[in-house]
Parts: structure tokens; sequence; C-alpha cells
């Protein structure tokens, strides 16, 4: 399987090819150098009933769904699927949003991050983040062979992948144009932030345990809650974001989009919150029945007025 995968990588950069009707899998960590490397991570296919299909994640990918030639726009979404920082699940909210955007000319790249165990790695950056800031520079720098525009790569993410990717957008690196690996002369910051009834806070009665417990254990310093609060963190530099949520969540406290969002406002950053009455929470591209299956198209609409769709 690695040397599937470090062969598929290869291939790809030579002929810079990602149009095939299967999409292709590539390592994050190209020659398989992933940062403090897990394995025993586990990733979920979550299909119309329960989670199935349980598999270890023995490292980071990132799967490529290209936009169909005749309607590529030149957008690009790397998409975090969900999972309180257990599990990912990729089908629901990962592969199935990605085919939808690609119908826009969207091309998207679902990320498989490595998920973290309750504790911080050497150097304080959970692993999580360190893959979606690596997801969004390769994207960045196959913008050319993959027919994708530079500035037009955002980051999507579903209520756990809701807080990798809004990490990303506040805790984000510049690019580097000194450094040894090519990668590293690509900024991470992505273009704009779609969020899906995220988790984003990390402060005790806002956030959502689980989520919490998973990433930085139960009584982390009030420091590094902090730092990981992404509403704590915006800037006038952090990306345009579109977000969403059902008043019905049980599951993530609200105040987690509302913080962020009153957030974003102080700052000066163009957002969007959308509230639906009904689904409940993980509903992906929404539940059957509910006015939550509203929200693609309104984030489509947004996409076009902040002009990253034509």
């Amino acid at each position: 399987m690695i040397k599937k995968l470090t062969t598929t990588l290869a291939v790809m950069l030579l002929t810079g090819s990602t149009m095939a009707a299967t999409p292709r899998v590539i390592p994050v960590w190209p020659h398989l150098n992933v940062p403090a490397a897990q394995r025993n991570n586990k990733i979920v296919d979550n299909h119309s009933i329960g989670y199935v299909d349980l598999h270890p994640i023995l490292w980071p990918t990132l799967t490529l769904f290209p936009a169909p030639e005749k309607l590529a726009n030149g957008c690009a979404i790397v998409i975090c699927p969900g999972g309180a920082y257990w599990l990912e699940a990729t089908s629901l909210e990962g592969n199935r949003v990605a085919r939808w955007f690609n119908k826009l000319g969207v091309s998207c790249y679902v990320l498989k991050y490595r998920l973290p165990q309750g504790t911080l790695p050497p150097g304080g950056v959970p692993w999580p983040l360190q893959d979606v800031r690596r997801a969004v520079q390769i994207v960045r720098a196959h913008a050319k062979q993959w027919h994708i525009d530079p500035h037009h790569v955002g980051v999507m993410g579903f209520s756990a992948g809701g807080s990798v990717a809004s990490l990303a957008g506040v805790h984000w690196l510049p690019g580097n144009p000194d450094a040894v690996n090519v990668l590293n002369h690509f900024s991470t910051r992505p273009d704009f932030l779609v969020l899906g009834y995220p988790v984003i806070s990390m402060i005790p009665g806002i956030t959502h345990p689980g989520s919490h417990n998973n990433l930085l254990g139960k009584h982390p310093p009030l420091d590094v809650e902090q730092y990981f609060s992404s509403e704590l963190n915006v800037t006038a530099l952090t990306p345009p974001t579109f977000m969403f949520y059902a008043h019905d969540d049980k599951t993530v406290n609200h105040q987690n989009e509302k913080r962020f969002y009153a957030a974003l406002k102080r700052n000066g950053v163009p957002a969007k919150l959308i509230e639906f009455k009904h689904g409940g929470h993980g509903f992906g591209l929404g539940r059957k029945g509910t006015d939550s299956t509203r929200w693609p198209k309104d984030c489509a609409r947004w996409l076009k007025r902040m002009h990253f769709l034509p």
C-alpha cells in the first residue's frame, strides 16, 4: 500500500493528471515524511445508516475529486470531515459533499487527517492542523497541473472538522520563499472557510466535551484552551467565512458559531451565518425533509457574491 501511494503521487507530479473517473488518493506528506507519525487512528465510512468499516489510518491522505473539465472554474476546497476528533465521517461529510461541489465546477480534496490522542505533540501543533496546512500547500503547489486558481483555495469542515478548518483560518503560516521544501514556499492561509455545525471553542461550557478532550485532554492549561479556541484568535486577516447549523442541534452549543461569527464581524471579515430550523447534528448535505438541505445552494450563492465562483 505504501509503495502504491508513493507511486501514485509520483505519476501525478510528472503528468499533472487528476481527471480520472475514480478519485485518486495521495499522501499529504510526500515520501511518507510524516511528522510524529501515528499508527492507531481510525477512519469511518459513514453510510446512510450508522458508522461502519473502521480501518486504521497509517498516514494522512488527500482524496482528489477534480471538477469535470468542462465545468472547472479554478475554485478548490479542502474538506475536513468531522467525528469529534475520534473518527472521520468521510462519506457523509467528505466524498458526498465533494461530488456535489464538483457539479459547480469546484475541485475538492477530502482530507483524512491524523487524529489526536488527547495531548499535543512535540512542538505544540496538533496533527490535524499540521495536515490541513500541508493539504492547502499541496493544492497551491499543483495549481497549474490541477487547473486551480491558487487564490481561490478554501477549507471546509464539519463538526470537529470545522475545528480543523477554523484553526487553519486563524493559525495559518505565510509562505517562505527561502524554504528548502518547495511546498513551504506557499502560504497555508485558506482564501475562504465553509463551516458546517462546527466545533469552534475549546472553552469549558461552550466547547463540545468529546472534541475538547480528544484534542487537548481533559485538563489542559487555560492558555492552551484559549489558543485553540478559534473565536479568540480572529484577526482582520482571517478568511471570509460561511457558516451554518441547525437550531435543533443538541450536540454542539450554538455559541460556537455565534461567537466566531461575532468575532469575524468585529474584525471586518466578510461572514455569513445561517441557522436552519431542523437538521440536528451531523447532517452532511442536509437531512432529508428538513430546511437544512438548503445550505449547499446558499453556500454557492455566497461563493459567487464573494467572487470565488463565476
